[in-house]
Formats: C-alpha cells, sequence, structure tokens
C-alpha cells in the first residue's frame, strides 16, 4: 500500500536524481562525480524501497544490486536494469560510500540506470501492481 510517506519518500528520490542529472550537466571541468553518483544510489535505493513497500515486501538488503533482484522477483522488468557501474566495479554499497570511483561516463550509465527505476516504480504505482 502506497502511503504518503512512501510519496513524500518517491518525490525526494526524484529531487535527488535531477540533482545528479544537473552535476552532469554542469561543464566537464566542473562536475563533481562523487556527489553526482551518491545522489543517484541514494535515489534509486528509496525508489526501490517505495516499490517494495508498496508491495509489501520486506527489505533487508543493503545492496543496491540485492534490491534489484528482489524487486525482480515481483516484477520481472527490474531484471532488465543494467547495474554494471553503479556497484563501484565489483563493491557492494557500503565499500562504495564516500569513495570516488567513477567517471563522468559511468555516472551517466548510473543515471540511465536509475531512470529506468524510476519508470518501473511510477509505472507499477499507476497500474497498482
Amino acid at each position: 500500500m502506497l502511503t504518503q510517506e512512501n510519496i513524500s519518500s518517491l518525490d525526494q528520490a526524484i529531487r535527488d536524481l535531477r540533482n545528479a542529472e544537473s552535476e552532469l550537466n554542469r561543464p566537464h571541468e566542473d562536475v563533481v562525480t562523487l556527489s553526482a553518483c551518491q545522489s543517484v544510489r541514494n535515489a534509486m535505493r528509496q525508489m526501490m524501497d517505495v516499490y517494495l513497500a508498496a508491495n509489501g515486501i520486506q527489505n533487508s538488503n543493503t545492496s543496491l544490486s540485492a534490491m534489484v533482484e528482489l524487486c525482480a522477483g515481483s516484477n520481472p522488468a527490474f531484471s532488465k536494469i543494467d547495474m554494471g557501474n553503479i556497484e563501484c566495479k565489483g563493491l557492494n554499497h557500503a565499500d562504495c560510500d564516500g569513495k570516488y570511483c567513477l567517471a563522468i561516463e559511468n555516472v551517466s550509465c548510473c543515471i540511465a540506470a536509475a531512470n529506468q527505476v524510476k519508470d518501473i516504480v511510477w509505472a507499477a504505482i499507476k497500474t497498482g501492481k
């Protein structure tokens, strides 16, 4: 069930994603990829948390890849998301936090993946699935 708290969390996640996109739209020499990367990860986590909560699925996963797998259990569209650049070349979420590990091109791929999550979550909310 979707609550007002979930809707607020989803709104914040979308703002975080937009902030990351805005960061990458700056001149390359001014881009802070760490900021964009962290915003993308936070946005993805929030969006998937909302999806899982709305579908009554308990979430104790810490890695984004594990969350995608959990979401894919109820919606196969999640399995099409390329998580290759999200987890910092094989590191888990906790190991990535605070590290400057991604180039602008890789963060762009992460933003694309986050937008896929956003589209799937919005479609699920609209259809109630």
